[in-house]
C-alpha cells in the first residue's frame, strides 16, 4: 500500500514528508517497480504499480521543482 500526498508519501511501513527524502532509488520488475525511499534513517523499501510509481516521481519533481 501506498498513498501519494501533494508534499508526503504514505507506506506499508512509514509516513515521510518529501523534506526529509534525500534521494528515490528503483528497479522495474515485470510489472511492478520496486522503490527505495532513502532520508537519514536508512531507507524504506516500497513495491508499487508502474501507475503508482509513475505519480510518485511527478509528485516528488512538482515539490522539487524539477
Amino acid at each position: 500500500m501506498i498513498k501519494i500526498y501533494r508534499t508526503a508519501i504514505e507506506t506499508d511501513r512509514a509516513f515521510i514528508h518529501f523534506d526529509n527524502i534525500q534521494h528515490l532509488s528503483w528497479s522495474k520488475h515485470q510489472e511492478d517497480y520496486e522503490v527505495k525511499v532513502y532520508s537519514n534513517a536508512g531507507y524504506i523499501l516500497q513495491i508499487v504499480s508502474e501507475k503508482q510509481f509513475n505519480e510518485l516521481l511527478n509528485m516528488y519533481k512538482m515539490y522539487k521543482g524539477v
